[in-house]
């Protein structure tokens, strides 16, 4: 049974990947604050922890690091590409290199703006805020620091952990606010991406795992949207028939489609999937997938208490 290290597993990317894998791998979540509690997944606080001498300590066939990047940047409460989280990031990838170990960074498709739709690795139409920049340049040094790692562009959305902040993770919310017909402020900002469950995620990592794939990847679903077009397919598919749509009527400016997540962020995955020989999933398949982890046991994994009661079917 292989064994997974992966940290950032209060992160929705994370738990989900972790949960995922938990049935036919030996999965140890890593988290530096808030770990949740996930069935059949042995959860570890890094309280400070040299991540030599933790990965020594297990000696895991693969590490994934979902701490940077573990949710959707349209969710406007996901912390992302912070200072601390991307130096963490990179002490742990040079514990990989001393260590021999393969290492994957889960990196976001915020890091790309137009005018291009759609963009491939090599597309050099980069964001110019300060978090974009501080992820291209963690990008490119876990590249140069680790020889067997890999860097995934990606736009994860899903369930989130339950945790010791017990605040309702964006895609709660954002269900929460469409049952209520109250207005959901952040998807009347601009840009278009291609998400991608993250559970869905975790099944191209374990194979990219078992490929040995190395470099710069971008990994997403394969339909493009908005962030209301997202919103509405969820609450579509979820059975939820009053959300309250608003109207897209503003202009954006060049600059502010340049900012974080607000840009063209679409991801061209031709190379990953000629490198796995496998396709993406539409968004419709994805959202049919987190509409079956209501019922399917995979949210009982993640949710405790009154959020697994709130957000299974049988509520």
């Amino acid at each position: 049974m292989k064994t997974f290290v992966i940290y950032g597993i209060n992160t929705v990317a994370g738990a989900n990947i972790a949960c995922a894998l938990g049935d036919r791998a030996h999965v140890v979540g890593i988290a530096s604050a808030n770990a949740p509690e996930l069935t059949g997944i042995q959860i570890l606080e890094e309280e400070g922890a040299e991540p030599v001498r933790l990965l020594a300590d297990r000696n895991p066939d693969y590490v994934i690091d979902a701490s940077c990047c573990g949710d959707s940047p349209w969710n406007p409460q996901a912390e992302l590409a912070a200072e601390d989280q991307c130096a963490a990031s990179l002490k742990r990838a040079d514990a990989c290199a001393e260590l021999n170990l393969p290492f994957a960074l889960l990196s976001s498709d915020a890091v790309l703006t137009g005018p291009w739709m759609f963009h491939e690795e090599d597309s050099s139409n980069h964001c110019s805020s300060v978090l974009g920049q501080r992820l291209l340049k963690l990008e490119s040094r876990i590249l140069e620091t680790c020889a067997r790692s890999l860097v995934v562009r990606t736009h994860p959305f899903g369930w989130s952990p339950a945790s010791g902040q017990e605040t309702p993770g964006w895609i709660e919310h954002l269900l929460e606010r469409a049952r209520a017909g109250k207005p959901c402020s952040e998807l009347c900002q601009p840009g278009n991406a291609t998400p991608l469950l993250a559970s869905e995620l975790a099944v191209i990592l374990e194979r990219a795992c078992a490929e040995q794939l190395t470099g710069l990847y971008h990994v997403a679903g394969a339909e493009r949207v908005n962030r209301l077009q997202f919103a509405r397919r969820l609450t579509a598919f979820l059975g939820i028939n009053q959300f309250r749509t608003p109207l897209l009527e503003g202009h954006f400016s060049q600059a502010e489609r340049k900012n974080f997540a607000c840009g063209e962020m679409s991801l061209q995955t031709r190379k990953v999937r000629r490198a796995l020989c496998l396709a993406m999933p539409t968004l419709s398949e994805s959202l049919e997938q987190l509409d079956r982890q209501r019922v399917n046991g995979f949210l009982d994994k993640l949710a405790t208490g009154n959020r697994r009661g709130q957000f299974s079917r049988a509520a």
